[in-house]
């Protein structure tokens, strides 16, 4: 039986995570981290107009060098993304050693783990793999389920953490919560937000349908 990737959501906030390597390779592997809360560095002589951009913008330090042993003291992430494969090598070879997840572009199955193609929408995020067998079927998912879940869904996850808010802090009894968050959910507001009718709840509209679908 063919091992398989296991899906994990990586809290990067505050770590630091490294991108060894400054071409388009590397653009696209830092645009997953950014917005993450990571510290991100980039370890490369030269870099992408667009990488360049992100380190104006304050996304990113560069350290314009090449990679040394050491570089990665510290480190929580790390992605491989050169275009010499010796260097790369290196890179997943230092990072094994000492403990640090690392993704190698050249060889994905000797890291510790690929990245998945992601739609985000605020909070919700989607992701989608075929663990390396069909980019090109990933593309085509990726696209219509961009169609599927569009920008209405961030506005949606927003309105329904709120709602989980005010419900954990008003309701105690565990079943009664989870009937409540159910019934949340069977809400026209997906349709609402789409249709562009939908109003914010305050916190009293909130409450006083807390209290109503508590009594049914």
């Amino acid at each position: 039986m063919e091992d398989h990737y296991v899906p994990v959501m990586l809290n990067c906030s505050g770590r630091r995570c490294l991108i060894i390597g400054g071409g388009k390779v590397a653009e696209r592997k830092i645009q997953g981290l950014i917005g993450s809360g990571a510290l991100l560095t980039i370890i490369s002589p030269e870099v992408t107009e667009s990488l360049l951009h992100m380190v104006r913008r304050g996304e990113a330090d560069w350290l314009p060098k090449p990679y040394l042993q050491g570089d990665l003291e510290g480190a929580f992430l790390v992605y491989a993304a050169t275009n010499i494969a010796e260097v790369n090598e290196q890179v997943i070879a230092d990072a094994q050693q000492s403990g640090i997840l690392v993704n190698s572009v050249d060889s994905p199955r000797i890291g510790h783990f690929i990245t998945p193609s992601t739609i985000r929408r605020g909070k919700l995020t989607i992701a989608v793999s075929a663990s390396g067998a069909s980019p090109g079927l990933v593309r085509r998912i990726v696209q219509q389920m961009s169609v599927d879940y569009g920008d209405e869904y961030s506005v949606y996850l927003d309105f329904l953490q709120q709602f989980r808010e005010v419900i954990l802090l008003e309701v105690n009894d565990k079943r009664i919560r989870k009937q409540l968050f159910d019934r949340v959910l069977e809400l026209d507001t997906l349709i609402q937000i789409r249709e562009g009718q939908f109003h914010p709840w305050s916190q009293e509209e909130m409450l006083l349908w807390i209290a109503a679908n508590q009594e049914e």
